[in-house]
């Protein structure tokens, strides 16, 4: 995308300062997920506001790459807030703030925080993993994952220090 002077002056008419946090937050239209979106002039073609501001002060965005926010606020576009980063980068951040969708957060989890609790609790009882399924009606790999702490590692982690 080529930053012309129009989209520049577009751009910074179109985000304020919050004073709380120092991000510069945009006011114009906003895309699904809270994202500010920005309609490229002479094009029929919308861009998200960050990605906008990546490229005005720091130049292209190679193709495949992400522009991710340090400050976890999809509204921000204030250039030393945003970085360059692939999927995974963008994953481990979420996971590394505690962002992600796990446990109970993910609201297509069969299991609950307490029911994880039980399963360890059992397992600790000499209970098979076979029969820790069985009766949460979860497959056996799932509990040998939860068991190693390889899913809701937050109750592993919990639960073992």
């Amino acid at each position: 995308m080529k930053i012309t002077l129009e989209v520049v002056e577009r751009f910074h008419e179109k985000w304020k300062i919050n004073a709380d946090n120092g991000c510069w937050e945009w006011t114009g239209a906003v895309a699904g997920r809270g994202y500010g979106e920005m309609k490229i002039p002479m094009t029929r073609r919308q861009e998200y506001a960050h990605r906008i501001s990546y490229m005005i002060h720091y130049g292209e965005i190679p193709n495949g790459v992400l522009v991710c926010h340090t400050c976890d606020n999809p509204k921000c576009v204030k250039p030393s807030h945003l970085f360059l980063g692939t999927s995974k980068d963008n994953l481990q951040d979420m996971k590394e703030k505690d962002r992600h969708l796990r446990g109970e957060r993910n609201k297509m989890a069969k299991l609950t925080d307490e029911k994880v609790r039980a399963m360890h609790f059992l397992h600790g009882q000499g209970l098979s993993t076979g029969k820790i399924a069985k009766g949460f009606k979860v497959s056996q790999s799932t509990v040998h994952k939860i068991i190693a702490g390889k899913a809701w590692e937050h109750i592993y982690r919990e639960i073992n220090g």
